[in-house]
């Protein structure tokens, strides 16, 4: 398994821990969170990482000349702001099968080999990690027999009663590439998986019962580190 982590995000709300460090490297029990991260996909038999880096990439890229974890870690750097999306198919050439693509600011413990192997056999163009785990953060999915039929990125409303959070965890088809305009800034939430749904094509939910935290603003940082202790 291979999995692409997008780290390339500014991490505005988190200037205060930061340092001006990137929010991927957010120290958590004295480790920065991206390592953290990194240990997990490893537990599930994850050894070859892509890094989509961009905004202060220096230090992750250093961070990881230090001690790779024993992983087969790459970059891919974008030179400008992408968006998700677009920092997706900009790494496309690392890739020639499907690969598990992860929120590097989303932390996730569920078996991941369970979700690879749920996307092999489905064959879907997209497989969202879909929590029914209701908080207030995650786009709103509704699916039917275990295939997306709804996604909102940024709800303004109250979770429906019969509907998953985004947990910031996918499987994708090579084929969604083909979808990503190139050198636009796209992001997958807002833009390309409405796209995808609009068009029909099959994106599918795999359903867990766990909560995900992240390390994207001062109350969701505190929160990890009391995981962490």
């Amino acid at each position: 398994m291979k999995a692409l982590i997008l780290a390339g995000g500014f991490g505005v709300r988190l200037r205060e821990v930061l340092h001006g460090r990137p929010k991927h490297l957010a120290m958590v029990n004295g480790r920065p969170f991206l390592r953290h991260l990194l240990a997990l996909l490893k537990q599930n038999g994850i050894t070859e990482i892509v890094l989509s880096v961009g905004y202060l990439a220096h230090y992750i890229r250093d961070e990881f000349a230090k001690d790779d974890e024993g992983l087969s870690i790459v970059f891919s750097e974008d030179d400008r702001p992408l968006g998700t999306g677009g920092s997706i198919r900009n790494a496309q050439h690392f890739f020639d099968d499907d690969f598990l693509i992860v929120n590097g600011d989303t932390y996730l413990d569920i078996d991941y080999r369970q979700l690879f192997s749920a996307h092999k056999e489905s064959k879907p163009i997209l497989t969202i990690v879909a929590t029914d785990k209701h908080k207030d953060k995650g786009g709103i999915i509704r699916c039917e027999n275990g295939r997306v039929t709804g996604f909102v990125s940024d709800p303004n409303e109250d979770v429906p009663s019969n509907s998953f959070r985004n947990a910031g965890v996918y499987v994708a088809s090579r084929d969604i590439f083909s979808f990503i305009p190139e050198y636009d800034r796209v992001s997958l939430e807002r833009e390309i998986i409405p796209l995808l749904l609009m068009k029909n094509e099959h994106v599918r939910a795999h359903t867990v019962s766990r909560e995900f935290i992240d390390v994207g603003s001062y109350g969701s940082y505190l929160k990890t580190q009391e995981m962490f202790q």
